[in-house]
């Protein structure tokens, strides 16, 4: 290339692919993502690789599952040496700024093998809020994670962005091409918000909750059965399950405002066309659905493994602007990146890059994978040991148990999804005659063989994904 691209690389906390604009829902509020979409390529079926946020972004980071190199957990963290999308970026060249959290580096890795400057208003923003969640009183914990609309919804994303505003402002980059990367906290709960934003949503567009009966209950995992008795929400009329939705919603469009700040700015600057931006997210939230909130580490129920992706290149490259429907895996987006900027990795990855889709091939893989738990006797994995006044006691109290914590496995290609459970029944689902995911068949013999292919299938993934070998060679003497 005659210029090197530069790179805006935004990650969203627990956004669900549904719940933006340009994948097709009026009721939400996201006028620059959606303008951003027009002029690149949106991803309606992009899937993360763990349902929880540390196990993901060490997978999206370096384009290995979390199988491969056994980052499963939530507190088991990367360090320096290992290969990550932004130390590769910095060693090749660019200026690589570091807004929000890390939920993939170790507390105490040299930061700056990884990026030339680094912003976290984010650990001080919650530091504050856990101090003040020490002085809230409350009768009876709440597991809901719902706080309505507040004065002020202490979200360090503002901050983010306009340190990432100030940057590009006073070209702090120099003459190097820049990659600013922000992994930020919206629309993660607690679901708060403050009026403003939570007036651009009306709770008359919004669907109904997805609910389930108890003979499909019956045969959904005993992880996702004890989540839902521990955080009661049974009760919550379908109104009260929409204006969670609904404040989930106003959260998404507060990011998606400072979002068109900084695109704003880079136009501004004369960037924006030499420019690449990227938009996606960790991994979902149920907000609701299925009367349940937040997340889980392994069920993969679309609602928390379906993420939205938007791609917007540079001038250079080609491309075809639309909405694909291509299968995609959140792994692909450092292989997309490094094929775009002409970096050759010095590691190997499993991504697939996103160039050809791009262009406008609507076929890229022909399944995609999401995977989470433990084994019986990995108890340094179990994420859990909250006590009961923790918002997240409800979740992680199941993951002390088995064979509710059990390892699982999902493959879904267009029509089907099939979840391998390692100690309990395994999962089945017609997605075009049941799109929600509401019945489990899994002992319907018409799917017999569909289920087999998917268990050779993934037999074959396990066989190429599950180890990687140092691209170096070592001495023998």
């Amino acid at each position: 290339m005659s210029k090197k691209t530069n790179i805006v690389m935004i990650v969203a906390d627990q956004w669900r692919a549904d719940s933006v604009g340009f994948l097709g829902n009026s009721s939400v509020s996201t006028p620059n993502l959606d303008k951003l979409a027009k002029e690149g390529v949106g991803f309606s079926n992009t899937y993360c690789q763990n349902p929880v946020c540390v196990p993901s972004r060490c997978s999206f980071m370096t384009g290995w599952y979390p199988h491969t190199k056994g980052y499963r957990t939530m507190r088991h963290l990367m360090d320096d040496n290992e290969p990550n999308l932004l130390k590769t970026l910095k060693e090749s060249g660019y200026f690589v700024h570091w807004g929000g959290r890390s939920d993939f580096l170790q507390v105490d890795a040299d930061i700056s093998a990884v990026c030339s400057d680094r912003s976290d208003f984010f650990s001080e923003k919650m530091r504050k809020a856990k101090e003040q969640k020490k002085n809230e009183i409350t009768s009876e914990p709440d597991y809901s994670h719902y706080k309505g609309v507040v004065e002020e919804a202490n979200h360090p994303d503002v901050d983010q962005i306009n340190n990432a505003i100030e940057l590009i402002e006073d070209k702090e980059f120099g003459d190097d091409p820049f990659c600013i990367y922000l992994a930020l906290s919206l629309p993660h709960p607690a679901y708060k918000i403050e009026e403003e934003w939570y007036n651009q949503i009306s709770s008359a567009d919004i669907a109904s909750p997805i609910r389930l009966k108890e003979g499909e209950w019956n045969k959904k995992p005993s992880i996702l059965r004890g989540i839902h008795e521990n955080q009661k929400l049974t009760h919550y009329s379908d109104e009260q399950l929409k204006e969670i939705k609904r404040v989930y919603y106003a959260m998404g469009t507060k990011l998606d405002a400072q979002i068109g700040n900084l695109v704003n700015t880079l136009k501004e600057k004369n960037l924006y066309d030499d420019t690449m931006i990227i938009f996606f997210s960790d991994h979902g939230d149920y907000t609701g659905d299925y009367e349940l909130t937040e997340k889980n580490q392994n069920t993969f129920e679309d609602v928390i493994t379906r993420v939205p992706l938007l791609i917007k290149p540079s001038g250079q490259t080609k491309i075809k602007p639309r909405i694909t429907d291509a299968l995609v895996e959140l792994i692909d987006v450092q292989a997309t990146i490094m094929d775009l900027v002409d970096i050759a990795p010095s590691h190997t990855h499993f991504g697939k890059s996103l160039r050809d889709v791009l262009e406008g091939k609507e076929q890229h893989r022909d399944v995609v994978f999401c995977e989470g738990g433990r084994l019986e006797g990995e108890d340094h994995c179990m994420d859990a040991g909250h006590s009961p006044d923790n918002p997240y006691w409800a979740r992680t109290t199941e993951q002390e148990k088995m064979p509710q914590h059990t390892k699982a496995m999902m493959i879904r290609d267009h029509d089907f999804k099939y979840v391998y459970r390692l100690y309990e029944e395994d999962e089945f689902y017609n997605l075009k005659e049941d799109p929600w995911e509401k019945n489990n068949i899994i002992e319907d013999e018409r799917y017999k063989e569909k289920i087999l292919d998917f268990k050779n299938r993934m037999l074959l993934h396990f066989f190429e994904t599950g180890d990687v070998v140092p691209h170096r060679r070592d001495r023998r003497f």
